[in-house]
């Protein structure tokens, strides 16, 4: 009976997994299936498994930083106000617990593959579609939200998440099929990669990239391969069009500073310089304000835009800070932020032995500077998924 059920939790991580890139659309399931797994771990409970996992230092000190929430939030009488962004950083333990407790992680790593691999194929074939049926080579704003089935931002890291656990199975499988589908699917997600024009996507794979080199090879190979890669990259972005948009806002011939256009054009600017001035004006030196309190002030901030339709958009967007040290200071102080750089020290100290782990604890910790993951039930999947399959990669021993 353990046995079935253990199986049984084995293919249902694989779904949870499968469906993580469609959870703005499948909420619902993602819940359910967090549900069962809960119920089924209870019958199939390892007292030894459990503290196994306790006893991981990395575990411990985000254990830590959950704490000082809850005990700030109580503290600072805002607990109700700021319960929604504390149920989400608890949930993160909860997820960990949830996935560590799967006997196979491959599992987890392939439902999770074949499910970023199924969203980029349909958002391709919507942005190819686009591309014929409209003559244009530039993807309009307006039609970007309707194209991608998985929002851009995060399908983009999807991709090299994906990207770098197919390096690893690559590496260290025996069987030819299943090292030549994983080199051709690393060939089709880096294409897709350039295909959808994520910025902070692409800025993250070639930070992977250097350090994979830098990892592998000696100083004067690495020298010689970061300056080749880093001419036909940027060869790539100077001629696509929708690269060459993105990232040097060449469609904006009014203004002729870069510094400029990417005052007018990027919102992360303004959120980031809005939330510079709160730090200023609230001084939260030592502890926070709280999430609530922050969005609120960042909401007032929008209020103040001279530009009617630009402060209309950001008010109705109600954008958080889009970055989560960013997010952290304010909300929890520099005592807050001060643990949570501690947990990200030790991540990267425990990860380093490997390049794989180290590389998907890199990716998270660069996007953790454009997006806020515990404002997000998104967001806590990813985080507590991430870490796990970085551990199991560190902890296998056997070739798949």
């Amino acid at each position: 009976m353990k046995n079935t059920l253990e199986n049984i939790y084995n293919y249902l991580g694989f779904l949870v997994c499968l469906s993580i890139p469609y959870m703005t659309q499948a909420k619902a399931f993602a819940n359910v299936g967090m549900i069962c797994l809960f119920l089924i771990l209870i019958a199939i409970f390892d007292k030894q498994k459990l503290l196994e996992i306790i006893k991981n230092r990395f575990f411990k000190l985000f254990s830590i930083f959950l704490l000082f929430i809850t005990l700030f939030t109580l503290f600072n009488f805002t607990f109700f106000v700021d319960f929604s962004e504390t149920r989400k950083i608890a949930q993160i333990i909860l997820l960990i617990t949830l996935f560590l407790f799967a006997d196979d992680k491959r599992f987890l790593i392939y439902g999770f593959i074949f499910g970023v691999f199924i969203s980029s194929l349909i958002s391709g074939i919507n942005i190819i579609n686009y591309y014929l049926n409209s003559f244009e080579l530039l993807m309009l704003k307006t039609s970007v939200e309707d194209l991608f089935v998985t929002q851009r931002l995060y399908l983009g890291f999807f991709i090299i998440i994906s990207v770098i656990l197919l390096g690893h199975i690559y590496q260290t499988s025996i069987n030819k099929i299943q090292k030549h589908s994983s080199l051709l699917l690393i060939f089709y997600f880096i294409f897709m990669l350039f295909l959808i024009s994520s910025r902070s996507a692409l800025i993250i794979a070639a930070v992977v990239f250097i350090t994979t080199i830098i990892y592998q090879f000696k100083p004067l190979h690495s020298l010689l391969l970061l300056i080749g890669i880093g001419l036909i990259f940027s060869t790539i972005i100077f001629t696509n069009k929708n690269l060459s948009s993105r990232f040097l806002y060449s469609e904006d011939s009014v203004r002729s500073s870069f510094f400029d256009k990417i005052k007018t054009h990027e919102p992360r600017y303004d959120i980031w310089k809005f939330s510079t001035q709160i730090f200023k004006d609230e001084k939260p030196y030592f502890f926070g304000i709280g999430t609530f309190r922050t969005q609120e002030l960042l909401v007032s901030k929008y209020q103040l835009m001279p530009i009617e339709k630009r402060k209309n958009w950001f008010i109705e967007r109600n954008f958080n800070t889009h970055n989560q040290y960013i997010d952290i200071v304010l909300s929890y102080g520099i005592i807050g932020l001060l643990i949570f750089m501690i947990f990200i020290k030790e991540l990267i100290t425990f990860f380093y032995k490997n390049i794989y782990s180290l590389n998907l604890v890199l990716s998270l910790i660069l996007f953790l500077f454009i997006e806020n993951l515990f404002h997000r039930q998104l967001g806590s999947f990813i985080f507590a998924l991430t870490l796990v399959l970085a551990l199991s990669i560190i902890n296998s021993k056997k070739p798949t």
